[in-house]
C-alpha cells in the first residue's frame, strides 16, 4: 500500500493569493481608485444587458463575468469568502486536481453572475465577490463527502439516479437558505447580498462538479 499523501492545495492557494493580493492593492491605491475599480471591473447587470444606456467601463462587460469573482466589498467580505474557500477548496482540489478546480471555480462564478444578471437585468449596482464561485466548489464538496447515499427514485415516470436525488435535495436546501437570507438582509431598493449569484453558482457545482472528478471519494488508494 502506498503511503497516504495529504491533499495538495496549489490552485486553492493561488486563488487565495490572487483575491487577497488584488484587494490589498486596490486599498493601498486609495479610496478613489478602489471605488472606480469596483465600478470598472465589477459585474454591473445593466452594462451586460444594455438595459441602461450610457453605462461604460474600462473593462469590457462580458469580461466582468470573470473579473468580479476576484473583487470583494471590503476586508470582512474577503475574509469570510477566503476562510470558507480555504476550508473546502483543498479537499475538493484533492479529487479534481488543480486545473479542474480552477475550471469549476471560474465556471461557478460565471454561471452565478449570469443568473444574477438574469434576475436583476436593470441593476446598476456592481456585483463583486467569489461567493458564486465558492458556492460551486461547496456544492461539489457536499456531493463528494455526503455520508449517506440516496436511493434511486422515479420522477414523472423518469428514473433518476441516487446522485441526482442527492443533488436535488442539496439544491433545494441551498436555494431555500439563500432566499431566507435575501428576505432577512437585502433592501427593497437594491444592494445587499447577490443571492442569485450564490444560487446559480451552487447549481453549477451540482451540475458540473461530479463530471470533473477523476477519482471518486469512495475509491480505495493502494
Amino acid at each position: 500500500m502506498k503511503p497516504f499523501k495529504p491533499p495538495t492545495a496549489h490552485a486553492t492557494r493561488v486563488i487565495l493569493i490572487a483575491c487577497v493580493g488584488l484587494q490589498l492593492l486596490t486599498i493601498m491605491l486609495g479610496p478613489d481608485f478602489y471605488q472606480s475599480f469596483m465600478l470598472a471591473a465589477g459585474l454591473v447587470p445593466a452594462r451586460l444587458t444594455g438595459d441602461v444606456i450610457g453605462l461604460h467601463g474600462t473593462v469590457p462587460a462580458p469580461l466582468t463575468l470573470v473579473t468580479h469573482i476576484f473583487l470583494h466589498a471590503g476586508l470582512l467580505h474577503l475574509a469570510m469568502n477566503m476562510v470558507f474557500l480555504a476550508w473546502i477548496g483543498r479537499q475538493v482540489e484533492w479529487l479534481l486536481g488543480p486545473v479542474r478546480l480552477v475550471i469549476l471555480f471560474v465556471l461557478g462564478g460565471i454561471v452565478g453572475g449570469l443568473v444574477q444578471v438574469f434576475m436583476t437585468p436593470g441593476s446598476i449596482i456592481p456585483i463583486v465577490g467569489a461567493s458564486g464561485a465558492i458556492s460551486a466548489v461547496f456544492a461539489t464538496y457536499a456531493l463528494l463527502f455526503a455520508k449517506a447515499g440516496e436511493a434511486p427514485a422515479t420522477l414523472f415516470g423518469i428514473r433518476i439516479s441516487g446522485e441526482t436525488v442527492l443533488a436535488m435535495r442539496y439544491a433545494a436546501l441551498w436555494i431555500g437558505l439563500q432566499l431566507l437570507t435575501a428576505v432577512a438582509f437585502n433592501m427593497p431598493g437594491g444592494g445587499g447580498i447577490a443571492i442569485w449569484a450564490h444560487i446559480g453558482g451552487f447549481v453549477a457545482g451540482l451540475l458540473f462538479g461530479l463530471p470533473l472528478i477523476g477519482r471518486r471519494p469512495d475509491e480505495e488508494i493502494d
